[in-house]
């Protein structure tokens, strides 16, 4: 049984809590009056399997079954073209002739893709986001473009594929090999560093089902391949500096090269790969503290499955375990996780309405919370998450940049008009200031507050009008002031500690 999940206080100044699961099952959710299929539901499945939802998607949701809507997210992301290389994907370093402006302009490019696709495509780019924390890399480390474009062509195509082939053209992707000095590997002068994450983070687990001498005969497999970070050239194998001797890794002997050491790390540990990798799919999916049954469940589909992902991420979405009640706005916020919704949710599509600043903006006010992606997290175990996401002062900062994030929003005209037509939407066209304040709070918190600070959300809604405007009923949704009136009650909420979880 897992942890008692922790308790967080909310707006109504409760504790509210998990408690320790109980009626494990991962059959698929089927709707019932205790346990209803709801915007609430809906909302919460593209929260974590993307950046939030519309309120058009919401509405579509609702008329599919939960597993029909799991099916589509899933099957729509993975059948996704390959992302087109920029022109400057193969670039070495003489191509820029000493142009640093240039080099730092492609830099900003890839930015700017990374952020398109977490708006505008979601599931996928939520699940590149997931791998790139779990191979992780840093651009400063391995420094070349091309290696970045490489290395985030490799999250997106095989974010929902088989994760052994994944982890195999992982450990051959020039930026890994930089990062992990995989480069430095050569016969007569192995270098651990890689082989010892890829046992520890990426595949079993630290100190899981392998030994130092392991560690040492996995080092001698992996020789050979080289990438020259100084010329950014392609990654490549070179026979010299393969050790073309026997190596024994986990009690098995043989002239093991790259890839048989890999195969053999899925066949000879198969417990503790499928147990590790389902494990850190439940943490970052579902909550911090995950669930022996669920995980052992996950696991056994991930073996029988050859270790293709998609059966692995189709059968916990589609679960009663997942929808259940404990896990709805029960995990902290990432940084990107509080600062996109307010983009998604306010209709902002990255290819239409994004100002040249925007993204820009957004990954410095990320970096400052914590989570600076292009150049990676600040280790090769990742970012912690959950908690680790918060304290005081960086509450405070994310209060400030959900602040000025909202205050993007008041820019364009027609993302004005949108937030207009969602408070319609909403509240079924209502004039009335209570029930407009209800309704975009539960759409933008994904839950209701308490009483105390909900009269102080319909007082930050109603501000800057005059109440008789109100008494007398001549203020409607058609007011000039309507879009400001709802990006001031957003500011009110994301103080909320209910915005601070997801």
């Amino acid at each position: 049984m897992p942890n008692q999940i922790d308790t967080i206080t909310d707006s109504a100044g409760t504790e509210t809590q998990a408690a320790k699961v109980l009626n494990n099952t991962l059959d698929p959710y089927v709707p019932s009056p205790d346990k209803p299929w709801n915007a609430r539901r809906v909302a919460h499945l593209y929260r974590r399997l993307g950046f939030s939802a519309t309120i058009e998607q919401i509405q579509q949701g609702l008329q599919m079954t939960p597993s029909a809507l799991v099916d589509q997210l899933l099957n729509t992301a993975a059948a996704l073209p390959a992302p087109t290389p920029p022109v400057w994907a193969n670039w070495v370093s003489s191509d820029y002739n000493g142009d640093k402006v240039l080099y730092d302009q492609h830099r900003e490019d890839m930015r700017f893709m990374w952020y398109t696709d977490m708006l505008d495509e979601g599931v996928r780019a939520r699940m590149a986001l997931f791998w790139h924390n779990h191979f992780v890399t840093e651009l400063l480390v391995y420094g070349c473009n091309s290696y970045m474009w490489s290395y985030y062509s490799l999250l997106h195509e095989y974010a929902f594929s088989n994760f052994r082939e994944f982890t195999v053209q992982m450990g051959k992707n020039p930026a890994m090999l930089v990062y992990l000095n995989g480069n430095l590997n050569e016969a007569g002068e192995p270098n651990e560093n890689y082989a010892r994450e890829l046992m520890e983070l990426f595949t079993m687990g630290e100190s899981n089902g392998y030994t130092q001498f392991d560690v040492v005969e996995m080092s001698r497999a992996l020789t050979g391949w080289q990438a020259s970070f100084n010329e950014c050239t392609a990654a490549f194998f070179d026979p010299a500096k393969f050790d073309n001797t026997p190596k024994t890794i986990f009690g098995q002997t043989g002239n093991f090269d790259f890839d048989s050491a890999h195969n053999l790390i899925f066949s000879e540990r198969p417990q503790q790969v499928s147990h590790f990798v389902t494990g850190k799919i439940y943490r970052h999916f579902v909550y911090q503290h995950q669930d022996a049954d669920i995980i052992e469940g996950l696991a056994a589909t991930f073996r029988n499955n050859d270790w293709e992902l998609l059966p692995v991420f189709k059968q916990l979405f589609k679960s009663e375990h997942f929808f259940e009640e404990r896990f709805l706005n029960a995990k902290i916020k990432s940084p990107l996780d509080a600062l996109l919704p307010i983009f998604k949710m306010g209709g902002v599509k990255a290819t239409v309405h994004i100002q040249p600043n925007w993204f820009g903006d957004m990954n410095f006010y990320a970096n400052q919370l914590g989570q600076f992606i292009v150049y990676g997290p600040p280790n090769v175990a990742g970012w912690p998450g959950h908690r680790e996401w918060l304290n005081e002062s960086r509450l405070t900062r994310r209060w400030n940049y959900c602040d000025l994030m909202l205050t993007f929003l008041m820019t364009n005209n027609d993302i004005k008009e949108y937030l207009r037509e969602l408070a319609r939407t909403l509240s079924n066209n209502s004039n009335d200031p209570v029930t407009i304040t209800a309704a975009l709070t539960d759409f933008f918190l994904g839950q209701s507050l308490g009483t105390i600070y909900f009269n102080g959300a319909v007082d930050r809604f109603k501000a800057g009008i005059p109440e008789g405007y109100y008494t007398d009923g001549s203020w409607n949704l058609n007011w000039d002031e309507v879009p400001d009136q709802i990006v001031n009650l957003y500011k009110y909420l994301v103080r909320m500690p209910e915005y601070q979880l997801t």
